[in-house]
């Protein structure tokens, strides 16, 4: 049995970087519940908690195939779970934006409920597609998306996630008076610039399964690091006052 099966690009890009961000993202999101409990605080560490889980599925599978526990389904719809989990997460982060612009008292637990189920089912179609990802010896267990996978996972979180962020994030900026408050929302917004990158790129490098642009979406995760800094220190630590 052969531990690491796995060219070094691969190796760097799940056992350090991804693993790694799934570490810290694990430990701001736990610190944010530990200092206050209270909804908003707790959106926001779903985002940060979310994204670790995705991590460490990714991780999870990935140790599997280098251990030769080359088992179908289960590894594709692991990479789907590790997908769905990633996809899913800036959902939190829209929501914490749409508090912040309209309160807690228009965007009630109702309201959040019913934007994250609507959002979950829809995003769940990426299992769904006939021959969407396929994970296997033919693709020497790296994960290829189809065209229809790539575009509609785009579409989804450019529509129902980013599209929607950003307009409420310029909002918001727009109503903060306080210079502080527009440093630190210009701190958080200044981390969804790699985020969202790295968002559009994971998909597309999927579906391109090419070495080089693979080796830059890996390049660019690293990015993830600064993105939860900066959401933390913009935003991350102050929520709770």
């Amino acid at each position: 049995m052969v531990f690491f099966q796995m060219d070094m690009t691969r190796f760097i890009q799940v056992f350090i970087i991804q693993l790694g961000m799934g570490i810290v993202f694990l430990i701001f999101g736990i610190s944010i519940l530990r200092r206050d409990r209270k909804r908003l605080n707790q959106i926001f560490s779903f985002w940060y908690l979310m994204t670790a889980a995705g991590t460490i599925v990714n991780v999870i599978y990935v140790a599997l195939i280098s251990f030769s526990f080359k088992i179908n389904p289960l590894i594709k719809y692991l990479h789907l779970a590790t997908a769905y989990l990633l996809l899913y997460a800036p959902l939190y982060l829209l929501v914490v934006s749409l508090i912040i612009y309209k309160s807690e008292k228009v965007i009630t637990i109702r309201t959040n409920n019913i934007i994250a189920l609507t959002y979950a089912v829809l995003l769940f179609g990426i299992f769904l597609i006939p021959g969407g990802a396929r994970i296997d010896e033919t693709t020497d267990w790296i994960p290829v998306w189809s065209l229809t996978l790539a575009v509609y996972a785009l579409t989804l979180v450019t529509v129902f996630v980013i599209i929607p962020f950003i307009y409420f994030s310029m909002k918001i900026y727009g109503d903060f008076e306080d210079v502080i408050l527009k440093k630190r929302w210009a701190l958080f917004n200044l981390g969804m610039i790699p985020y969202f990158i790295e968002l559009y790129l994971l998909p597309v490098s999927n579906y391109l399964n090419d070495p080089v642009f693979r080796t830059i979406t890996a390049i660019v995760g690293l990015s993830m690091f600064a993105s939860a800094f900066l959401f933390y220190y913009g935003i991350g630590r102050q929520i709770n006052k």
